[in-house]
Formats: C-alpha cells, sequence, structure tokens
C-alpha cells in the first residue's frame, strides 16, 4: 500500500471535514468493526471521532446514553467516555510561550458562534478483543447513534437532514503503558484496573489532551522504548520543583507553575496505516494552564525531544471536556 498524504488538522477542521488522528481523513468510515489482527492481547479501546451539528445535538447524547449503558451490560466492559473537543494546544509546537493558551478555547467558540460543528472523540474500552467484538459495539453504534451524525440544512425555510452521515473515524488501539499520580503500569492486570477508574467522568471541568503522531511503522518498537519514559516525566514532574505537596501549584497564563498529571496512557493503534502507525498520548491534566506549562519545563523538553525526533506525521494537540461517560457495572 502506498504511503498516504494527510491533511493537517487546523486545514481539516476549517474545510469541515472528518477527523480521524491528527485530523486525517480516515479508512474506517463503514459501518462494523475495523479490521484487527489476531494478536491482540490485553484491554482495547474502540476509538470514534466525528462531528455532530447543533441542531441534532440532543437526539444524540439521548442515543448515546442508551448505547453506552447496553455497552455496560456486557461481559468485559471497562468504561466509556465521551469528549468534546474544545481547542488546540500551542506548546507542543514549541511555539513561543507568548503563544501560550490562545487557542485553548477555539473549537468551542467556534460552535459556539456557529462556524463549527461539534467534533467529538468517543473512548469505548473493552478487556480484550473478544468481549469487545461480542458486544457488538460497532454495530451497535451505527444502528443507535450514526442516525444523529446526520447535516442539518435549511431549505426554503425548513430543515432538512443530509441522507448521508457526515463522514467518521473509527480504529481500535491498545494501551501501551499508563500512569497516574499513585504510579506507572504495564502490566494486563494494572492496565484494566486503570482502565476501568478513568479519572475523567463526566461533569466536571477536567482537561483531556489527546497528542495525535504517525511514526514509521518499523520503528515501533523503538518509539515505544522512548515514549514510556516520556510519559514518566510527564506524569512525574511538576513546578515548583521544590512544592512541598509534591504535586505542584496551578499553572497560569502569567507563570510556569504546573500540576502533575492527574493520568497519562500512550495508545497505539493496533493496526497499521500502511507504512504508518498511529498513537494517542493521552492524558488529563487540572487545567489547560497546567499542560501547557508542562511543555515548559526543561526536564520534559529533554525527554521529549528524542519521541520528537522519531515523529512522520504531528503533533497535533487538542484539548477535551469530557460530556458523558458510562463505567463497568
Amino acid at each position: 500500500m502506498k504511503r498516504r498524504q494527510f491533511l493537517a488538522a487546523s486545514a481539516v477542521a476549517a474545510a469541515g471535514s472528518v477527523l480521524g488522528p491528527l485530523g486525517f481523513a480516515a479508512d474506517n468510515k463503514t459501518a462494523g468493526m475495523p479490521s484487527l489482527p489476531g494478536d491482540i492481547a490485553g484491554p482495547v479501546t474502540l476509538y470514534s471521532e466525528f462531528r455532530v451539528v447543533q441542531a441534532q445535538q440532543a437526539g444524540f447524547h439521548a442515543a448515546l446514553q442508551a448505547h453506552g449503558q447496553a455497552l455496560q451490560r456486557q461481559p468485559g466492559f471497562l468504561a466509556m467516555t465521551l469528549k468534546q473537543m474544545v481547542g488546540d494546544s500551542t506548546m507542543v509546537k514549541n511555539y513561543p510561550a507568548s503563544y501560550k493558551g490562545v487557542l485553548a478555547n477555539a473549537y468551542l467558540e467556534g460552535a459556539e458562534a456557529k462556524t463549527l460543528p461539534l467534533f467529538y472523540s468517543l473512548f469505548v474500552r473493552f478487556d480484550s478483543t473478544r468481549h469487545l467484538i461480542a458486544a457488538r459495539a460497532a454495530e451497535q453504534f451505527d444502528q443507535q447513534v450514526l442516525p444523529f451524525l446526520h447535516a442539518v440544512a435549511l431549505h426554503d425555510g425548513k430543515p432538512v437532514v443530509s441522507p448521508q452521515a457526515m463522514a467518521s473515524y473509527r480504529g481500535v488501539f491498545q494501551t501501551v503503558v499508563a500512569g497516574d499520580r499513585q504510579g506507572i503500569y504495564r502490566s494486563q492486570a494494572e492496565l484494566l484496573t486503570f482502565l476501568s477508574h478513568p479519572v475523567d467522568t463526566a461533569g466536571g471541568d477536567l482537561v483531556t489532551v489527546e497528542n495525535h503522531v504517525f511514526i514509521a511503522d518499523a520503528v515501533m518498537t523503538p518509539f515505544e522504548q522512548k515514549v514510556a519514559p516520556l510519559l514518566e516525566v510527564a506524569q512525574q514532574t511538576f513546578q515548583p520543583a521544590d512544592a512541598t505537596n509534591r504535586i505542584g501549584l496551578a499553572g497560569t497564563r502569567d507563570n510556569h507553575h504546573y500540576r502533575k498529571a492527574l493520568s497519562t496512557e500512550i495508545l497505539r493503534k493496533a493496526t497499521p496505516d500502511g507504512d504508518l502507525r498511529a498513537y494517542i498520548m493521552h492524558g488529563v491534566w487540572e487545567s489547560v494552564w497546567d499542560h501547557e506549562n508542562s511543555h515548559l519545563d526543561p526536564r520534559f523538553q529533554q525527554a521529549a525531544g528524542p519521541v520528537g525526533a522519531m515523529v512522520e506525521v504531528g503533533p497535533v494537540e487538542p484539548f477535551y471536556l469530557t460530556r458523558a461517560s458510562v463505567l463497568g457495572a
């Protein structure tokens, strides 16, 4: 398969096109479960990205909640979280610190101004591919929720629903390593516990960050040998470094303080896209400023250098707020 050419996330969003990892046009646009290799071990995440227009919001949220409650009854279900994309990180681009936070609410404000639809990411966590497939999670989403992913336009003053749903992205990802303020987790048992107890349940103001990158599939192993230490640095550092509470102080626009991430996770797509492999570096923070200031810490910059050198496409790092969550029974 020839190497695919991708569009930058900002251009895709401006054009109203589909967001896949990195905001790129995606292969998995059809109903049903994406193809999977036969040797996946441990917990998996069915990850989706899609858009919802304002006129479909109420129906969408009701359908999604029903979908989550149906999944909750399935064996092996761990959790489901829906996140709305609200802005973009500037510090991940190594822009000057004066640009810090300028896009933090760009997508949210665009939706409020009705210049953009609402962009969502959905994480559906299962303890195994066997249970994920048996639950028919993808097919059930298509039946219950997909009808609310159609565009709506006015024609002669009346709303008209598009005959086809807007394009969306779907892929199955594996958790490589994860962490929180208590530790770093690698074993299947540890990851199952971690994924079963997400810190980012709906209703709060915690900020999720998803750093999307593509690397060459051929260097997956050495990449993960470098990205795991970066996760440890990201999870364990804070400023000021001598803070007596050992988690740091609240970041603001005007300081370089930050509190430890609440949780961090590296997700690898279970299958390559041609000769590329997609990763999501997923973190939950107490604020946008905590995250942005963490990128200004020399310890983080030193650990990020070897990882960034292996990135073929990206990084693109949007901010999200959790809008719905369903936990395993």
